[in-house]
């Protein structure tokens, strides 16, 4: 099994090269900081920023994801989750079913299909994914299952909510003078 990546877990972090920041820190505020009295104080900027490269991903698991920082870790279960935002195509958001939001660091859109097999199920993408239809019409005792595999990339769309209803009646307003030309 060497090589191979695990299915049971993941974890999402910074790469290693992000370690060359709080160096460079180090180096940059080392004059000022060793001059005397409260200036050493600094020398907890790089600290801190190591501390933050560190701590902070994103561990999943078949069970549930969490998300690690520098005040703690924060849990919410696969059962819990009711969609997945992206906005900027910055870190994932997990909305739970009751409307908690959780912050997924280092959790990019290219990390869906990783962070989907690790569920065990519980998040489905594409074809998998249930439509909304399906999901609104179906009696379902885990309505967790049935939602969870919902991902919200609206914000990926730089259209307007306005713009794409247009262009939805696009297509069919165009159709139609085609077909009376006949």
């Amino acid at each position: 099994m060497d090589g191979m990546p695990r299915t049971d877990r993941a974890t999402f972090r910074l790469p290693a090269v992000a370690l060359f920041v709080p160096a460079l820190l180090f180096f940059c505020i080392a004059p000022l900081a060793t001059s005397g009295g409260w200036w050493a104080l600094f020398f907890v900027v790089p600290l801190a920023a190591l501390a933050w490269v560190l701590l902070t991903r994103t561990t999943v698991t078949p069970v549930r994801v969490t998300a690690h920082g520098l005040l703690g870790s924060r849990r919410m279960d696969w059962t819990d989750l009711d969609r997945l935002e992206f906005q900027d195509s910055r870190w994932a958001i997990a909305v739970a079913l009751d409307g908690r939001r959780l912050r997924l660091p280092m959790v990019r859109p290219r990390d869906l299909p990783r962070l989907a097999a690790v569920s065990g199920g519980s998040l489905r993408l594409g074809e998998d994914a249930p439509a909304p239809d399906e999901a609104a019409d179906e009696p379902s005792t885990d309505t967790a299952t049935a939602t969870a595999g919902s991902v919200d990339d609206t914000s990926l769309d730089t259209t307007s909510p306005d713009d794409s209803v247009a262009d939805q009646a696009a297509p069919d307003d165009a159709a139609e003078p085609a077909e009376q030309q006949r």
